[in-house]
């Protein structure tokens, strides 16, 4: 038993502290949430983390969800939408943890993500906060995993549609290594931290918000770490849908960026917003609707343990063709999904699957623990797909 672990024992058999306070701010991602929480629900610390879902008034039967199936959550029902930032500081106000993982409801962790972080915030001098790599839904890297300040030539060129230096690519995908950005979709930490530089900037509604804290944690003396070997997988497109309100929320979050942080520049200002408001026009052409993801299944296969369980899915869709395995040996390109039974496999195994390079030509498709539904999302700018068993 390592010296953390050790601690960790002392801490739940004698104290009953919490360690880690989860965060999630929800809107209208009831399916999602419920994933998340149960990964989280597979913790291996889990008697020392608890859950605090801050609901911005989701009409979707959020709400109901976590009172029927999460007794254990606790939860703030907003009566508005009163955005990302001020969601968050409520939640961070209730947390009993030494540390707060601010977390988006669709993402799924693995059952030793949180003592990783929580182990390696431990054995560091001045830690701020720390983010893992991220993979999508299709099992795909994304590259804001790890990104650099967003100086003006930066954020120039991220405004011109180049990306090459917003993303930390000097860092290795799979390296651990200190690190300007972090994103709001997991960002663990330290929660004294967080109460020095006084939480999230509530002049952020959304986006931008966790670009303001990263670096405000930097300038008080504290270090931000990627923590390249973690997985977790953001399915994204729940909440980053490139509409003509996502255009307008994040780049003009960067101009609000620039007001506080360099007050010396004011001559800068006209003409920032003068070339956002230009980029937000022409990037509003064809943009696309909110729609969801829908597809015709012709043929899958399932991953998992249970044979009912293929059984059901094979009665419920009806494929042409269709197969059922224990294992990862099938040929991806002989099929048109994979289906990953969350119940007898478990969220980690689930993210080890998805991420092997041999799934790259295959869509997939995940089983909620209870079979009622399943999900999934292939694209980062639409929401992801739902459908009822």
């Amino acid at each position: 038993m390592s010296k953390w672990e050790f601690v960790l024992f002392l801490r739940q058999k004698y104290l009953s502290l919490i360690s880690v306070s989860v965060i999630i701010v929800n809107f209208n991602a009831r399916y999602f949430l419920k994933n998340c929480i149960e990964s989280l629900l597979e913790s291996d610390i889990k008697n020392q983390v608890e859950i605090i879902v801050v609901d911005n008034n989701s009409t979707d039967g959020s709400c109901d969800m976590l009172r029927e199936e999460f007794q254990g959550v606790s939860w703030i029902e907003n009566k508005e939408n009163i955005g990302f930032s001020k969601a968050n500081n409520l939640g961070v106000k209730i947390a009993k943890g030494k540390y707060v993982l601010i977390l988006n409801p669709d993402t799924i962790l693995k059952s030793n993500t949180i003592s990783e972080f929580y182990s390696f915030a431990e054995k560091q001098e001045d830690f701020g906060a720390g983010g893992p790599q991220f993979i999508d839904g299709s099992g795909k890297y994304l590259p804001e995993s790890k990104r650099n300040f967003p100086t003006l030539k930066v954020a120039g060129t991220k405004l011109l549609g180049y990306s090459k230096l917003y993303y930390s690519n000097h860092i290795e995908r799979d390296e651990i290594a200190e690190i300007d950005i972090l994103t709001g979709a997991f960002m663990f930490i330290k929660k004294s931290v967080y109460d020095e530089v006084g939480g999230f900037d509530e002049d952020f509604f959304m986006y931008g918000d966790d670009i303001d804290l990263s670096y405000r944690i930097l300038k008080s003396g504290y270090r931000n770490f990627y923590l390249g070997n973690t997985r977790v997988l953001h399915f994204k497109g729940e909440s980053t849908v490139k509409d003509q309100m996502y255009l307008k929320n994040f780049y003009g979050a960067l101009s609000i960026f620039y007001r506080k942080h360099f007050p010396e520049k004011k001559w800068l200002y006209k003409p920032i917003d003068l070339f956002i408001k230009g980029i937000i026009s022409v990037n509003s052409i064809g943009v696309p609707k909110k729609t969801k993801q829908t597809s015709e299944i012709k043929s899958f296969v399932l991953i998992g343990k249970d044979k009912d369980c293929y059984a059901r899915l094979v009665d419920t869709i009806k494929p042409l063709k269709s197969a059922f395995i224990k294992d990862i040996d099938f040929q991806p390109h002989d099929y048109d999904f994979v289906f990953f039974d969350s119940k007898s496999l478990g969220y980690s195994e689930v993210i080890e699957h998805i991420g092997n390079p041999e799934f790259s030509v295959i869509k997939k498709r995940f089983l909620s623990k209870d079979r009622s539904y399943y999900l999934g999302s292939d694209y980062s700018d639409r929401r992801g797909e739902v459908v009822q068993l």
